[in-house]
């Protein structure tokens, strides 16, 4: 390779000068000295100058052997000017020189292994996939297919291609072609699930043949802690333990995260570590130390997302003492942001905070500040989010990190159905009409573990945290009445935000009222009055009735008072209905803020001439109906004969 010298006095290695046609004349360069090539002129002097600075090299097509044979047996075109062509070669016909490079393709092919079984198959594969074949037709593909593969299945299933075929059949054949299909993979399975396209196989004998999850399982047992940990055997782990076995099988699984002795002694009955445990108790040092070993292993291969790590984490953190699980929060407390999504996950992320320490706690808010609107939606993330409030006693940190991303999304959080609870728990703390027995259950057992490890009292920083997230709720109340009323999940958000923020709730007041001062006789089935359409009816009767019934707003919002003075010019119309409306007015009439004065109006004349009070229209709305029809409309007559 020839070389030059830069300026810089450095050696390196010269580029080839970068071709480029030149425009001369015929008489400049003439014809008889310059060969050409497919029509193009074939650039024999090396040495003249372009005039150009170096360049890249043109990229030209990669041809294989094949390809360059076909080329050499072409006839070359005769260039555009008339110029010579290079000697040309014996000429052969275009359709039989495809015929020839067919036949070369073909005996390629034949000395693969499997060919005379491999391309028919994928013949049929081709129809096999299309979603338009009429089941008739796909039925007699699939017998083809049966009757070409069967006994075979073992020698073809680690090649990709037809690691897919396989894959069709078992998702287009019946039940008896796909057992023929799992049958003759019996003691396979383990290696199967090792390979990058046979365990997609594994995967669709679990779905599709129910017969054989039993045996797949059972290859498995020995070998699990291995598995657990392998770049594609760990997710076939995975699917059998949460999706298709059965308490006895996942038992079986989860135990050989134990030690040696439960990969080859399976203790049939019991079915926790804990039962475990209680019939021995000398086995826990040595169970605990293998279990941690496999946890560590499974987070440093990254398989910690896995249900079957989250079962073993859990267990662990119950059985384990302080020193112990001080040992896996230092390497937890980065990653449980990650295991958010099962029930056992959340409920070791939830333990992770509980005993954590405020710098460990500090951390693990950081790595869960990007995520924060997600785990709020999340069906057992969320629960996190109520542990986190119980226990950080950093309220500016929390507000910061994670009450401050709350209420950038809290218009939707708040109508999500799990994403409410977090909203609604600073707000009423473990109310059991929006928390279930069992999330309350599983809160207040780390509450005697909370008071070592939390220093502030519970009631303080609960005040702090409501303080802080108040105004944006009574603000979104007053910006979004209408959409936020009209959901019923957003409507309980609305109820306990009007009863328990902090600071001044009247602009909230003031949106409801607007609300409802709107003429009712106007309204649509499109657009109902609100009064007359759920679940905005029952939001205003709450609402009516906190201000004498328990939980009572503190201070009161005498929004009873504000409602009658706002709906009397329609209180008539409003009781005379159906529907649920006519409870409003019942509730108006029994809190006794307003009692005196609702009776007055149902019992005043109106105006006109011949006109009558509301309540002989009340009682000629029910006279004649069924006891069961009008019931609001009867207690409220009832109410005004006391």
């Amino acid at each position: 390779m020839a070389v030059t010298k830069r300026k810089s006095g450095s050696i390196t290695a010269e580029k080839p000068e970068k071709r480029v046609k030149k425009e001369k004349s015929a008489a400049a360069a003439p014809a008889s000295n310059k060969k050409t090539l497919f029509g193009k002129v074939l650039d024999e002097d090396n040495e003249e100058d372009d005039g150009e600075d170096e360049g890249e090299l043109e990229a030209e097509p990669i041809r294989d052997d094949d390809e360059q044979n076909d080329m050499d047996m072409e006839v070359d075109a005769p260039a555009a000017n008339g110029d010579q062509t290079v000697p040309q070669k014996n000429k052969i016909p275009t359709k039989e020189a495809n015929a020839q490079k067919k036949a070369l393709r073909d005996e390629r092919r034949s000395h693969k292994p499997n060919a005379e079984l491999i391309y028919p198959a994928k013949k049929l594969w081709e129809r096999l996939r299309l979603k338009e074949l009429p089941k008739p037709e796909r039925q007699q593909v699939m017998k083809e297919m049966m009757e070409l593969i069967t006994g075979k299945v073992q020698e073809i299933i680690f090649k990709h291609d037809m690691s897919r075929i396989i894959q069709s059949c078992l998702k287009h054949g019946n039940e008896a072609q796909r057992n023929v299909i799992a049958g003759e993979l019996v003691g396979h399975y383990l290696t199967l699930s090792k390979s990058m396209y046979g365990r997609f196989i594994v995967v669709k004998i679990l779905h599709y043949c129910q017969k054989y999850r039993e045996a797949i399982i059972k290859e498995f047992y020995g070998k699990v802690r291995q598995l657990i940990k392998h770049k594609e055997a760990s997710t076939i782990i995975e699917d059998a333990y949460s999706t298709y076995a059965n308490a006895a099988q996942r038992a079986g699984l989860i135990q050989e995260f134990y030690g040696p002795e439960f990969r080859i002694f399976k203790v049939e009955d019991k079915k926790t570590l804990s039962d475990i445990l209680a019939q021995n108790p000398s086995k826990k040092d040595n169970i605990m130390k293998h279990l941690m070993e496999t946890l560590k292993g499974c987070m440093e291969k990254g398989t910690v997302e896995f249900s079957i790590v989250h079962r073993g984490l859990l267990e662990y953190f119950e059985h384990a003492d302080a020193k112990g699980i001080q040992e896996m929060l230092d390497v937890m407390k980065e990653q449980a942001v990650e295991i958010l999504h099962t029930k056992e996950g959340a409920q070791v992320a939830m333990l992770c905070l509980l005993h954590a320490s405020p710098k460990d706690r500090k951390a693990m808010l950081k790595t869960m500040k990007p995520f924060v609107v997600k785990i709020c939606k999340e069906e057992y993330g969320h629960m996190v989010m109520l542990r986190m409030f119980d226990v950080v006693d950093d309220t500016v940190l929390m507000s910061k990190a994670i009450l401050a991303e709350i209420i950038k999304e809290m218009d939707d959080i708040a109508k999500d159905k799990y994403g409410r609870r977090v909203i609604l728990y600073l707000l009423a703390g473990r109310s059991p009409k929006y928390i279930s027995p069992q999330s309350i259950e599983l809160l207040a057992k780390g509450d005697l573990v909370r008071a070592n490890t939390s220093k502030k009292d519970a009631a303080v920083r609960s005040s702090e945290l409501l303080n802080y997230i108040s105004p944006s709720l009574i603000s979104l109340i007053a910006t979004k009445t209408r959409a936020l009323t009209s959901e019923p999940l957003a409507c309980q958000v609305v109820f306990e935000t009007m009863l328990h923020a902090t600071g001044d709730r009247q602009p909230a007041v003031d949106a409801l009222l607007t609300l409802a001062t709107e003429n009712p006789s106007e309204a649509t089935s499109e657009t109902p009055h609100v009064l007359m359409s759920m679940p905005t009816d029952r939001l205003f009767k709450t609402l009516v009735q906190s201000d004498y019934k328990a939980p009572l707003a503190e201070p009161s919002l005498h929004f009873a008072k504000a409602l009658l003075a706002k709906i009397s010019p329609y209180l008539g119309f409003f009781a005379q209905q159906s529907g649920s409306s006519p409870f409003i007015v019942l509730a108006l009439l029994e809190n006794p803020e307003t009692a005196e004065e609702t009776k007055k109006a149902l019992q005043a004349k109106g105006t006109g001439k011949g006109s009558i009070t509301i309540q002989k229209e009340l009682e000629k709305v029910v006279k004649g109906k069924p006891e069961n029809e009008f019931k609001a409309v009867r207690l409220i007559l009832e109410t005004l004969a006391k």
